[in-house]
């Protein structure tokens, strides 16, 4: 009887740390040890006016605002903060709601721009802005659940951004679905 009780419970864990080593992970910019996403897109047909003004037109739709934190044609860099929501389980079954905001920078040469996600903060929605704290930094006090939501939450969400971003700026409008017959 113990034995069955020993192999279950080896199966049990087994299947936990399986589940926790294929979790997603966020990405770690070697250098500043900071989350980041970065990639340089090639668009050879665009000069980097063209780009620049693309992403001038979709960060405004995208955000639903015309107010960027740095726009500069001079040096061809558009930098803007946006936010989303992510839940978080504690006791086992209630639900945190928390803010999570992050800076996107957009930089354009002729036939290519590179996008950086990065300075990604969290904070309670509860508690408010003034509670926020790097996510690098939050998350090294979450417990293990947690860290597997955010990781899932936050990636599903910035991946979003990300494929929004490249398709607009492939085709300088946005994508069409089935509904916008």
């Amino acid at each position: 009887m113990n034995f069955k009780l020993i192999n279950l419970l080896g199966v049990v864990i087994f299947s936990w740390l399986s589940f926790i080593s294929d979790a997603q992970t966020l990405p770690i910019d070697a250098e500043t040890q900071r989350i980041t996403w970065v990639e340089t897109v090639s668009q050879d047909s665009l000069t980097k006016d063209q780009l620049y003004d693309r992403a001038k037109r979709w960060l405004t739709i995208y955000y639903k605002n015309t107010t960027f934190d740095m726009d500069s044609k001079a040096i061809y860099t558009i930098t803007k903060t946006g936010t989303f929501n992510i839940a978080l389980t504690y006791d086992f079954k209630y639900k945190s709601q928390n803010t999570i905001t992050y800076s996107i920078s957009i930089s354009f040469k002729d036939g290519r721009y590179r996008y950086k996600i990065t300075d990604v903060r969290f904070y309670p929605v509860s508690s408010g802005a003034k509670a926020q704290l790097n996510l690098e930094t939050a998350y090294s006090k979450m417990t293990t659940q947690n860290k597997n939501e955010t990781n899932v939450q936050v990636n599903k969400e910035i991946n979003t951004v990300i494929a929004d971003l490249k398709a607009y700026m492939l085709k300088g409008e946005a994508p069409t679905t089935e509904e916008d017959w």
